[in-house]
């Protein structure tokens, strides 16, 4: 996870907004903010094997990158969203993974499985919300 929140934060570095990249789940995040943790199942016994022979080599696990934005300010904060999202925007998540599927050499492959329209994500204490996006990818663990 440590690679990809790298990988991420050299694709948004150039762009006006200050992110706040983290390789863990953030409680209390500093928005823009694009947190990246397992996913809830982050293993299954689909994506612990293709097929008998590459059990034990090509186990795969999810993960989730998401990304919050304060609801201050709520429609320039929702654009910085619609760019993460957008294939075309240089701000494009997807494409920062996609760039380099291996992350550095960590992984053998990375695939997006399923990417959320916008969704209202409560703060910690409950009091109130951040506006974000989240993206599941299945990470094939590189092996050697």
């Amino acid at each position: 996870m440590d690679e990809m929140a790298d990988q991420i934060s050299q694709a948004v570095a150039g762009s006006s907004w200050d992110f706040q990249v983290e390789p863990r789940m953030v409680l209390n995040p500093t928005t823009p903010s694009i947190d990246i943790f397992p996913a809830d199942p982050s293993r299954d016994d689909d994506t612990a094997s293709f097929g008998e022979v590459a059990a034990e080599v090509m186990g795969g696990y999810f993960l989730n990158v998401r990304a919050r934005v304060s609801p201050t300010d709520h429609e320039a904060n929702q654009d910085v969203l619609l760019a993460l999202k957008d294939d075309e925007d240089d701000l494009c998540l997807v494409q920062a993974l996609y760039d380099d599927p291996t992350i550095g050499g960590h992984a053998s492959d990375v695939e997006l499985v399923s990417e959320s329209g916008f969704v209202l994500v409560p703060t910690i204490d409950g009091a109130n919300v951040h506006i974000g996006v989240v993206w599941r990818f299945l990470v094939i663990p590189a092996r050697s």
